[in-house]
């Protein structure tokens, strides 16, 4: 389903993610930061740096993944729009020159068959008993 600026369900999970990692991150390292000072014990402001540097590179996998899935759903969406312009090119075409583009396979294949069926459908509508 698509949201907010054009995101899937999964690429805003990842995105959301990203973000509260981002923000366990710069605790982490604010807390290494309060370790060189000395603000809080040497131990802590270690944990506190490893922490955010693990939170980091986990934040960057997940922005990774989210733009990658958005990207995934732009072309599966780009696809879909450019089917539905090419059967509507395409439904002027007799049914024997669609048969010939189906066997040459593509996106106009995929088109050709959507108005093929169509027009069986209507020819023969479905009986209900």
């Amino acid at each position: 389903m698509q949201q907010r600026h054009g995101l899937s369900d999964a690429a805003r999970q990842y995105r959301g993610a990203m973000w509260l990692l981002a923000a366990v991150a710069v605790i982490g390292y604010a807390v290494g930061v309060a370790g060189v000072r000395g603000s809080v014990p040497r131990l802590p402001g270690l944990l506190g740096l490893s922490l955010g540097v693990a939170a980091t590179v986990v934040a960057f996998f997940f922005g990774l993944k989210s733009h990658s899935r958005a990207l995934t759903d732009q072309e599966v969406s780009s696809r879909r729009s450019m089917i539905v312009l090419l059967a509507a090119e395409l439904g002027s075409k007799d049914d024997e020159t669609l048969a010939s583009i189906v066997r040459r396979g593509g996106p106009a294949a995929e088109a050709a068959t959507l108005i093929l069926k169509g027009r069986r459908e209507r020819q023969d509508p479905p009986r209900r008993s």
